[in-house]
């Protein structure tokens, strides 16, 4: 068998944080004969080389390559694809992993469409990933069709000829933005590129150390100078005008608005951030034009009004007044319907903790002064014209894993009056199956939060949901999965924000249906408010109900709904007494006693918490028994 995929991994000092990379590696479905995994050693001086050499020696498909340390992942890189025997190359970092079917989904989905570049989803649990760019599964697409600008890391996959025939290569030894202007050039040359979004491929670990390769403090000029090359790559390919200017709005909004503005900037000491701002403003007059602010949201357009034209206090005045725009989001409903749950969402703008109200003028909509300041112009500040970009999801991601995933239907945007002015709403419903939340196929097992994810004028906003939501919503804390799953609906403590836990053990499960409450008792009907959700309606169960004399009855219920109702058998009714409650239903639980017990006595029927103590009207039951019994005596 040829081999289909060389994986290049440079390797320099890194511990025991291999071991992962190398487990995952091995553990990949693809099979070992179609298989190449490349180690290069960049002269590392610990144990890694030696460890590698004996994983060589057991696995044939494994090849190490030591060579002098040269300081930077690009000469190990170029080393291993010009060795790599493979029709595509993968670039993974060593403290890195893939998941078991990403290389044989990868390569499939390339080989099947003629992909040049191929990019499997990436999570990351502590780096920055564009989600959007995985958001939709693209099968092929060029860099023009598609945002593939938006992920400029090397963790791809690449034809090995196109690599040889296209030149492309990395810069040997250490610089800034190599990976950027590698990747610039791959798309531009790519005939077509292929995005798996349905699986997850790549993931990016935190090491406990903090020695993953980041972005730390840079020198600007030299920063600078290493983004005009990647400009240069833009230029070649690209006309002057929108096409250029599109391209260009990306380096903008990332590479020179993102490091003046949010909370880093304010941390600068002021000699470091006199440089970059010198670097930032050098490269604006050399290269982009007034149209690229132009056709950025207005928040952005803002900041460039000012990092042009403004003072260190402006641009730090205006990274507090965008800092303290938030979203304001309400869980306005939720309930579970069939095999989903169903949440309402409801999100304004606020600054400083006020509604954020745009400024209406001669049918115009401006945002407010208070938040950009009086520096920039109303053109710059005008967002009449881009509600159309803006966008509102609802996100689920896995707490320990990190995955994430798009849930179906976006909130949809409007524009609602609020005095003089009008506010941005997002509303929308919120749907999660959770035998297919994840690109068609079952969620994994362990907590899942939600998460909003909005942009508008060009501001971000991400955060938790579910802890503000309308007062009176009661949903039941278990669903079972038609396949048999458990899944438990959750507040997070102490912020209460909403979550769900994915297949929990059945004890978890029992726990959660004791909590059934009585809504109402007579002596011959039960209504019970379950606190389990039965993804089909109308299945049978039993309630069992046992008098503290150890008298026994078992009742019929009929499921389904916000109540289940156990009646009596014919001719029978309850006698007076206290009646512990014993529930079974569809579900592998088994018989579940609940935590209240129904009462009855002279004076009627009810129900309280099983551990309290004896009511009033007990107490009453009670001295009337003892009187009658007195009264016999």
């Amino acid at each position: 068998m040829s081999v289909k995929v060389s994986v290049v991994v440079p390797v320099y000092n890194p511990g025991p944080y291999i071991d992962p990379c190398i487990e995952s590696l091995l553990g990949q479905t693809m099979a070992a004969e179609g298989l190449e995994l490349i180690f290069v050693d960049d002269g590392s001086t610990d144990d890694s080389l030696a460890k590698l050499q004996a994983v060589a020696a057991q696995h044939p498909q494994v090849t190490v390559i030591p060579i002098p340390n040269s300081g930077w992942p690009g000469k190990p890189r170029n080393t291993g694809a010009d060795q790599a025997k493979g029709d595509y190359v993968m670039f993974v970092d060593q403290d890195d992993t893939m998941e078991p079917e990403a290389l044989e989904r990868m390569h499939t989905l390339a080989a099947a469409n003629g992909a040049d570049v191929v990019l499997g989803k990436v999570i990351s649990d502590f780096r920055g990933v564009n989600h959007e760019v995985y958001r939709t599964h693209r099968p092929s697409c060029t860099v023009f069709d598609a945002p593939l600008m938006e992920s400029l890391t090397p963790h791809k996959m690449f034809r090995a000829d196109f690599l040889r025939e296209k030149g492309i290569r990395y810069p040997e030894g250490p610089r800034r933005l190599e990976d950027q202007l590698y990747m610039a050039k791959a798309y531009f040359a790519a005939s077509a590129a292929t995005i798996v979004g349905d699986y997850v491929c790549y993931r990016y670990l935190r090491r406990p150390d903090g020695g993953n390769a980041g972005s730390k403090r840079f020198d600007p000029a030299v920063y600078y100078g290493n983004l005009r090359e990647v400009l240069d790559v833009v230029d070649a390919h690209t006309q002057p005008g929108e096409e250029r200017d599109h391209f260009y709005r990306r380096f903008l909004r990332v590479e020179l608005l993102g490091r003046l503005g949010g909370g880093k900037v304010l941390k600068h000491p002021e000699e470091y951030f006199d440089a970059l701002l010198r670097e930032v403003r050098a490269l604006l007059e050399e290269r982009f034009p007034a149209s690229v602010d132009a056709g950025m949201g207005a928040a952005m357009r803002v900041r460039a009004g000012i990092v042009r034209a403004g003072d260190r206090e402006q641009i730090m005045d205006l990274a507090r007044e965008y800092n303290a725009v938030k979203a304001a989001a309400v869980l306005t409903g939720m309930r579970w319907a069939g095999s989903s749950f169903e949440l309402d969402v409801e999100v304004r703008l606020t600054h400083r903790g006020k509604p954020l109200v745009l400024e209406a003028r001669d049918g115009r909509l401006f945002l407010p002064r208070a938040v950009v300041g009086t520096a920039c112009t109303d053109d710059e500040r005008r967002v009449d014209d881009q509600l159309d970009a803006a966008y509102g999801d609802v996100v689920l991601r896995h707490r320990e894993l990190r995955d994430e995933w798009y849930l179906p239907q976006p909130l949809e945007v409007t524009l609602e009056q609020s005095g003089a002015g009008q506010e941005v709403v997002w509303r929308g419903t919120a749907t999660v199956d959770p035998a297919r939340a994840a690109a068609g196929r079952a969620l994994r097992e362990g907590k899942q939060d939600f998460y909003l994810r909005l942009g508008v004028f060009g501001w971000a906003r991400q955060q938790r949901l579910g802890a503000d939501r309308r007062a009176g919503i009661v949903v039941p804390d278990l669903f079972a999965e038609p396949g048999g799953r458990l899944v438990e609906r959750f507040d997070t403590d102490p912020h209460g924000n909403l979550s769900l836990n994915v297949d929990i053990p059945k004890d978890r499960a029992r726990v959660l249906i004791a909590r059934t409450s009585v809504r109402s008792a007579s002596r011959t009907r039960v209504e019970l408010a379950p606190n389990v959700h039965l993804a089909q309606d109308g299945g049978k169960g039993t309630l069992g109900l046992r008098r503290a004399d150890g008298h026994r009855t078992s009742w019929p219920v009929v499921t389904g709904g916000q109540t289940w109702v156990a009646s009596a058998p014919e001719g029978e009714s309850l006698r007076p007494g206290t009646y512990e409650l014993t529930l079974s239903a569809p579900g592998p639980w088994g018989a579940v006693r609940l935590l209240e017990v129904v009462v009855v006595s002279p004076f009627g029927v009810s129900s309280r918490r099983a551990t309290a103590g004896p009511t009033t009207t007990e107490r009453l039951t009670g001295l009337a028994a003892r009187v009658r019994r007195s009264l016999k005596g």
